[in-house]
């Protein structure tokens, strides 16, 4: 990569994390899809704005339609971002169109598996605490993997809500469960002390190491113990409150959804399990 686009990089990378405020999961994605980019340039010798044939060249990887989408987008984004810095002002591009790709529904738990489960989790050591207290605090709050492991101790209030910072760094308060609020209560006074390292550290749930876990651990241990990943738990969170009643404007601010069109992918999830009852109990089904 010439030195000139490594600047280039961490300049960007830093106005992400800065002035975005996106999460360090996002900014390494962003990082990784534009060094990408950068081969391309250096293998075909074209210039920083030159990214008509980027699409081609992904698709001679055999990368997912998903991934070239979101790779197209870091270019997009970044390539906009660059256009308006005073170095290449009136340079223009050509913007990448998304690949249509099919809509697939996530797959979703059933209430009596993840309740059962949740149930049976055991609670002899302060590991098996703290990991029942982070499957419980998913299925309660429906946070993101990245919400949970950024969550301090006086984020939990007494009257049982809870205060979460999302994507862009937006604050909101979350209710929980009275067995999701039991079970983090447990943790933060009777087993945290065990993982600790070093008392200024003020994250509440803490690795084996006595830091702040990390994202990849919470996905191993969720997908140890549940079989899936924690973005399932959120969609099983979300479909189970739609299908209880709640109201798709309350389920998009428990998401902590910027756009409507975000949530709603779940009332399809809720009318298609409608039809499979149908089918299963209706005499002419």
């Amino acid at each position: 990569m010439k030195t000139q686009n490594k600047e280039l990089l961490v300049k960007y990378i830093n106005y992400l994390e800065n002035v975005k405020n996106y999460s360090d999961h996002t900014c390494t994605a962003y990082k990784n899809d534009l060094e990408q980019y950068f081969d391309y340039l250096k293998n075909t010798k074209k210039n920083l704005f030159d990214n008509e044939d980027f699409v081609d060249y992904l698709f001679s990887l055999e990368l997912a339609k998903s991934t070239i989408n979101r790779k197209l987008t870091s270019v997009n984004n970044f390539l906009l971002w660059s256009s308006k810095l005073d170095k290449y002002k009136g340079k223009t591009f050509r913007k990448s169109e998304n690949l249509k790709t099919e809509k697939k529904l996530p797959n979703i738990l059933t209430s009596n598996y993840i309740n059962n489960l949740i149930d049976k989790l055991p609670t002899s050591t302060a590991k098996d605490v703290r990991n029942k207290a982070i499957i419980e605090l998913l299925y309660s709050s429906g946070l993101r993997v990245s919400e949970l492991v950024n969550l301090k101790i006086n984020d939990v209030k007494n009257d049982g809500s809870l205060r979460v910072i999302g994507k862009g760094r937006k604050e909101r308060i979350l209710p929980m469960t009275d067995q999701a609020y039991k079970i983090i209560s447990l943790w933060i006074k009777n087993n945290r002390a065990e993982f600790l390292k070093n008392n200024d550290n003020q994250f509440i749930f803490l690795g084996v190491r006595g830091q702040q876990i990390t994202d990849r651990e919470v996905r191993r241990v969720v997908k140890l113990i549940t079989g899936t990943f924690p973005h399932n738990i959120r969609h099983s969170f979300a479909t189970h409150v739609l299908d209880g009643g709640a109201d798709l404007r309350v389920v998009q601010e428990l998401l902590g959804h910027s756009d409507p069109g975000t949530t709603q992918i779940y009332t399809h999830i809720s009318k298609k399990k409608l039809q499979e009852k149908y089918k299963r109990t209706h005499p002419r089904g």
